[in-house]
């Protein structure tokens, strides 16, 4: 009897990029000649983008080119901005296989599923395309597990630090508990929620709290870890009886 073995879909995405780029036939760099030599390949921009060695901006610009060609030229297209975006997908994926148990392979179908459909109708004038991208995948999968498609770990009762259970993890009610327990002023809960569940940008989401750009990401930030860390500790697992001093309304804007 022959073992079959399942191979990963992000896996598939990967070996399919590598092929491409060795392939060269994607001048994506030749887009943006005044930034990168013709020579650099994709795995090279890959890397240059999460290194940081290039600003949002050329970011953006690297990835309104990829979603424009995807939509006219779908194919190897299709498949460069799936393999540019593979390092935060993969990233996206661990995070959700944390509270779901589910085939690998059906959650990961489902990332990329819901990737490709937002690819087609994603705003390429506003920036942080690829993140956005990514946050649409994510709730593909968040859909699909409420939808019953993709199977709930089962709810530990034991003792301990426990990632909060259905229907506590919906995403709206960990930003409730979070601000009921005080580990989220009402500002940050709104900002993250609609920026990393809805589809609106950073600077939208903050516009009226008076902050700059690169203050509006470190806020976002700051208010991200308590809210991981406070989940990792069991905080957020039950409304606690001992409530933390409530923090200040809103931040501090920055000064111009």
């Amino acid at each position: 009897m022959s073992l079959v073995v399942r191979r990963s879909c992000l896996a598939a995405v990967q070996e399919q990029f590598e092929m491409l780029a060795a392939a060269g036939q994607l001048p994506l760099a030749d887009h943006m000649g005044d930034v990168f030599q013709p020579a650099v390949g994709l795995l090279q921009l890959r890397d240059l983008v999460l290194s940081g060695a290039v600003g949002d901006g050329v970011a953006d610009r690297l990835w309104r080119v990829l979603v424009q060609r995807s939509r006219s030229d779908a194919g190897p297209w299709m498949i460069a901005a799936l393999g540019m975006a593979l390092p935060g997908l993969r990233r996206a994926a661990r995070d959700l296989r944390l509270r779901w148990s589910d085939d690998v392979e059906d959650l990961e179908s489902e990332l990329l599923a819901g990737f490709l459909e937002r690819l087609e109708t994603v705003d390429v004038e506003a920036p942080r395309i690829c993140g956005r991208l990514i946050d649409a995948a994510v709730r593909a999968v968040r859909r699909a597990q409420s939808a019953g498609r993709l199977a709930q770990q089962p709810t530990s009762f034991s003792a301990g630090p426990t990632v909060p259970g259905l229907p506590w993890d919906h995403p709206d009610c960990v930003l409730a508990r979070a601000v009921a327990a005080a580990v989220l002023c009402r500002e940050e809960a709104d900002v993250i929620g609609a920026t990393r569940l809805g589809d609106a940008t950073l600077a939208q989401a903050v516009s009226a709290l008076g902050l700059t750009r690169p203050a509006a990401r470190r806020w976002r930030r700051q208010a991200e870890l308590r809210l991981r860390d406070a989940i990792r500790a069991g905080e957020l697992a039950f409304f606690p009886r001992r409530r933390r001093r409530r923090r200040q309304s809103a931040p501090v804007a920055a000064a111009a």
